[in-house]
């Protein structure tokens, strides 16, 4: 609108108007409001002015922020990152499982790299159960597997702890902004 404005100053069709000649007359009627409660926040702001045209424009905007809403979203952020990283830790298990499995060579580079990142994750589950061995080269690890439910297990039980500790999950702000027009008569 400011270009608007501009187009207006000084302008003959409009005589009578104050200001630098602007079309309308901003009585800016504004009132704001500004409560906090436990934790929520509640602003609302009015505004009042007559628009070119001559209209009555009531202008209102709530703005309401609840803390909840941050917790939630810390909540789903975190759990989000933990089913991640597990799905992650979850895959390499399982190529380690098929990969053993069937008997993959290890000289290969891939395998060898997979063997050797998911070693550490494996080993301490080692010796608990004793590996079957299938065929020349193949080997059943059930210490994989185990690795895997303990593992899973595990971040199941931290993204419950995480759901506890960052509850509730309820909508927190929302804004809402109204504008009235009433036409000059």
């Amino acid at each position: 609108m400011p270009n608007q404005r501009n187009s207006y100053n000084n302008d003959p069709q409009y005589p009578n108007q104050q200001g630098g000649g602007y079309p309308y007359q901003e009585y800016n009627d504004v009132t704001e409001q500004n409560v906090q409660q436990g934790g929520n926040y509640v602003q609302s702001q009015r505004q009042q002015y007559q628009d070119p045209a001559g209209n009555r424009v009531e202008k209102r905007k709530d703005v309401y922020q609840n803390n909840a809403i941050d917790m939630a979203n810390a909540r789903y952020w975190m759990t989000s990152v933990i089913y991640f990283l597990l799905g992650v830790l979850e895959v390499i298990l399982g190529l380690r499982f098929i990969f053993r499995l069937f008997g993959a060579n290890e000289i290969s580079p891939f395998i060898s790299f997979l063997y050797n990142l998911s070693h550490p994750f494996v080993s301490i589950f080692n010796g608990i159960f004793n590996d079957q061995t299938i065929g020349n080269t193949g080997v059943f690890e059930i210490s994989t597997i185990l690795a895997m439910l303990i593992y899973a297990l595990i971040g199941w039980g931290i993204v419950s702890l995480v759901r506890v500790i960052f509850f509730p999950n309820v909508p927190g702000r929302s804004e809402t902004t109204t504008t009235r027009r009433r036409k000059r008569l």
